[in-house]
């Protein structure tokens, strides 16, 4: 049984958009390149729709450094502003992966903490900032909803899906 049955559902498993972002623009805080890739996404209904939880990013030319991205001051501080201006990251991103993780380890305060032995998770420094930009995210999705007239069913089944993947973390 899948550990996340509800984003079995996601368009994800199909087809990925997996954009790199270039250390020269984290480096130089250069956001308008990844943000030419993404503010199409959110242009029309039609392509909104498209390309729902297809969605993955990774950052290239950082392979040499040992920290995990969100531990990376400079990656932290770009994705903070790149989310300024699409923050849109819930209705897009896959969540079969750990994608959905991905953006939440960037946005809110952590570390890595050893699980068990052998094994190395990441710990939300607060659980109260994790939720407050969980709900922000959430507001912004439901605000691309109501501006693009995106189906409903869609809205609730991706809910659905954040509420199962946050619940099975916390189990």
């Amino acid at each position: 049984m899948a550990k996340y049955p509800r984003a079995q559902f996601s368009p994800a498993k199909d087809e990925i958009l997996a954009i790199a972002i270039m250390r020269e623009s984290v480096v130089k805080h250069d956001i308008r390149p990844l943000l030419d890739k993404l503010l199409p996404l959110v242009a029309t209904r039609e392509v909104a729709i498209a390309w729902e939880g297809k969605v993955t990013f990774f950052f290239d030319g950082w392979d040499q450094d040992p920290r995990e991205t969100a531990e990376i001051p400079a990656i932290r501080s770009y994705f903070l502003d790149v989310t300024a201006e699409f923050p849109y990251w819930f209705h897009f991103v896959e969540k079969v992966g750990d994608t959905f993780w991905h953006v939440l380890r960037l946005l809110c305060r952590g570390h890595r903490e050893q699980t068990q032995p052998g094994m190395i998770g990441w710990q939300f420094d607060d659980h109260e900032e994790l939720f407050r930009q969980i709900n922000l995210l959430l507001g912004y999705m439901n605000g691309l909803y109501d501006r693009l007239g995106l189906p409903e069913e869609m809205n609730e089944r991706i809910s659905q899906e954040i509420a199962q993947l946050i619940e099975c973390s916390f189990e």
